[in-house]
């Protein structure tokens, strides 16, 4: 090693995984960075950091629009004058309108995302919101309905395999795409005897080694977690003691499912009978056995949230629920103090989708990004006048082109990123953000707080998240409420509850761990379970509240074959976007070499029946069309996809973005979550 270079501990944020890093730094940059652990994942991400921090085109300094919205045309200008006319937009539309009229909006850096809330809610404005509005958010409340807040069916706990699993049911995740981290141990449970059934309408890697493959149409989900429960009660497979004394409308359930006979679901689903009751058979008796679930692939439909909810409802009635091996609650350690101000929120006007989704707004506590269009257009029940935001991606919306036409009637639009993107040229000003391994990140994990400090300087004119929004509360006359840019007491009250200071971190690289508070298998036999009636809730008291219905029951979606047989003559394939790839993370990274060469082209997945009757072989130029647009991209011609089913990546740049393909008018009537993975289409060469 160089007398000059050091080694400093990082965190990789190529994706949400958050992968301990070492960074090895001469000469103030960055020349090697190697995961801490060398066996938590195979993804390539990683390694493609510096390429990212390095990359020629990495947004360095404040820019000025000086052509039409959307032209391109930028003017570098000082740090400055950035912010005095950031500051001066939006205290003229807090002054002529409210500050409800400015729209907060970010996706990635997650680390930053309780900094930009904590501004939102101090400048008066409800209106904060992130990709969660179309993300994992969804599940998130279909697990909290059903099982409580801290239900079992989310985060690490739910992907890991124990040693106790006996099998393991994956829903809609490709796992090695998805969740790279934790593919070796899942490989090593099945060589230690583990049963694993997958449901996924493509045949992934990890489908191709299950003991069942349910390959399923898309967005029928729901009906066939409910023709398995059928099997399941009918057979009398089910927990009665768990179903007796800790349910809530499994009644109600059974008669629900008589409708869903294997035969009846084999109709919806194109899944044989056979394979429905052998995958019920295997996941109720072979116990315990868990569920993993994709964050989205179950919810990105009309009816995902109460997809989601039966499948969760399938650990329920087994009883494969707070036992070891089963879905169970992490140990979890006291939290830190919350900065966001969310507690202002109710003194405000309601956030934009209140009135369409109010459920959704209520939990998430954040407004649905997915309603912008439509308050947009119609002013009410008040205008949007401006948009802050922070890695804006604007592919993620669903008919992008709508959302586009609409972010352009905005009087003020101010940008934060590494590079140009759609959204930054739609900006007025545009802000250069410091990457991960330039800022200072609190990272909590397993009870470990550690203060990850940056390791290199900022590249060019580049700040934190942290300098942007405290110079900017300074200047619109909330500073204090920003330490007046002291990031230090920020993160002095944060670790408050915990005893720890900031300078006790320094003093700790390594981290300081903080003593969980286990979980005792079926804890709820003393304490229930949180939901308003301590039980699990098969029939949802608080759906009902809200009108919905409290059952998990099953909508076709409104676009398919099934439900729009006029619509299917034009568009008679089955789309589904979104398949994770390892190349890449949500729209991120396709500019970066070593990645993009892994994957340079989009892919559009065809069955080799529906590509025979088109004239289209791998590798041809293909239109794909809805009723909202049409996109190309090149042909994959593979049996891996269930034939009537298109399958396309989601998040791509150009004419190649799904986005414009979607619906929007057909959401998700809980959430605001918009049909990505069930939508008709239509494939031809590009002639």
């Amino acid at each position: 090693m160089s007398k000059t270079e050091q080694v400093k501990d990082g965190v990789c944020f190529m994706c949400n995984t958050n992968c301990p890093t070492r960074i090895h730094v001469r000469d103030g940059k960055a020349v090697q960075i190697e995961l801490a652990d060398q066996k938590t994942t195979p993804c390539p991400r990683w390694k493609a950091q510096l390429e990212v921090v390095y990359h020629p085109d990495r947004l360095q300094h404040p820019l000025k629009r000086t052509g039409e919205r959307g032209s391109g045309s930028f003017a570098r200008i000082s740090w400055e004058e950035a912010l005095d006319t950031i500051a001066a937009n939006l205290q003229k539309v807090k002054n002529q309108c409210g500050p409800e009229s400015v729209v907060f909006y970010t996706s990635c850096p997650m680390d930053t995302r309780r900094l930009l809330r904590r501004f939102t809610h101090a400048f008066g404005s409800p209106n904060y919101c992130t990709g969660t509005s179309s993300c994992a958010s969804s599940m998130f409340l279909a697990g909290g309905l059903t099982f409580g807040r801290n239900n079992p069916m989310m985060g690490n706990e739910s992907i890991t395999t124990e040693p106790e699993t006996r099998c393991k049911l994956i829903w809609g995740s490709a796992v090695l795409h998805s969740y790279p981290r934790y593919w070796g141990e899942l490989q090593q449970a099945r060589q230690n005897g583990m049963k694993l059934i997958v449901v996924d309408p493509r045949r992934t890697l990890i489908a191709s080694q299950a003991d069942v493959h349910l390959q399923l149409r898309p967005g029928t989900d729901g009906a066939l977690a409910l023709g398995m429960m059928n099997v399941i009660i009918n057979e009398d497979l089910y927990d009665k003691e768990f179903t007796g004394k800790w349910t809530v409308g499994f009644g109600d359930l059974k008669k629900l499912v008589q409708a869903y006979s294997p035969e009846q679901v084999e109709q919806i689903t194109r899944v044989q009978a056979q394979k429905i009751k052998e995958a019920a058979r295997l996941y109720a008796t072979c116990k315990p056995a868990k569920i993993h679930q994709s964050n989205m692939a179950s919810t990105h439909h009309y009816n995902g949230l109460q997809n989601h909810r039966a499948i969760l409802i399938l650990a329920a009635i087994t009883g494969n629920v707070e036992i070891a091996g089963s879905n169970r609650t992490a140990p979890h350690p006291q939290p830190a103090n919350d900065i966001t101000l969310a507690e202002r929120v109710v003194e405000m006007p309601p956030g934009i989708g209140s009135l369409r989704f109010p459920l959704w707004v209520r939990e998430q506590r954040e407004m649905q990004s997915n309603a912008i269009a439509d308050q947009i257009e119609s002013g009410k029940p008040y205008p949007l006048k401006a948009l802050v935001a922070a890695g804006l991606d604007i592919q993620f919306f669903s008919n992008s082109h709508r959302m586009v036409e609409n972010l352009k009637k905005l009087d003020f639009i101010s940008v934060n990123d590494y590079f140009t993107t759609p959204a930054t040229q739609l900006a007025d000003i545009v802000l250069p953000a410091a990457s991960w391994l330039e800022r200072p990140i609190l990272v909590s994990n397993e009870g470990v707080y550690r203060l990850v400090e940056p390791a290199i300087a900022p590249a060019g004119e580049s700040w934190t998240e942290w300098d942007i929004y405290s110079e900017l509360a300074g200047r619109l006359g909330f500073g204090d409420l920003f330490w007046h840019g002291d990031f230090t007491k920020c993160i002095d009250y944060m670790l408050e509850p915990l005893n720890i200071t900031c300078r006790d971190l320094r003093q700790h690289p390594e981290g300081i761990k903080c003593n969980l508070a286990p979980v005792p298998d079926k804890y709820y036999v003393n304490s229930g379970f949180l939901t308003p009636s301590g039980k699990v809730e098969i029939a949802s008291s608080i759906l009902a509240e809200y009108g919905y219905d409290p059952l998990p029951v099953y909508k076709e979606p409104p676009e398919t074959p099934v439900s729009r047989p006029d619509l299917a003559e034009r568009y008679p394939l089955v789309l589904t976007t979104g398949a994770r790839t390892s190349s890449y993370f949500n729209s991120q990274h396709r500019n970066i070499p070593s990645l993009h060469k892994t994957m340079p082209d989009p892919l559009a997945e065809i069955n080799p029946l529906d590509a025979a009757q088109r004239g289209i072989q791998s590798g041809d130029a293909v239109i794909i069309s809805s009723p909202r647009g049409e996109i190309q991209m090149k042909a994959s011609v593979t049996d891996k996809i269930l034939a009537g089913v298109v399958s396309i990546p989601h998040l791509w740049p150009g004419t190649a973005n799904a986005g414009l393909l979607v619906d929007d008018q057909n959401l998700d009537p809980i959430t605001g979550f918009p049909p990505y993975k069930s939508q008709l289409c239509q494939v031809a060469r590009y002639e």
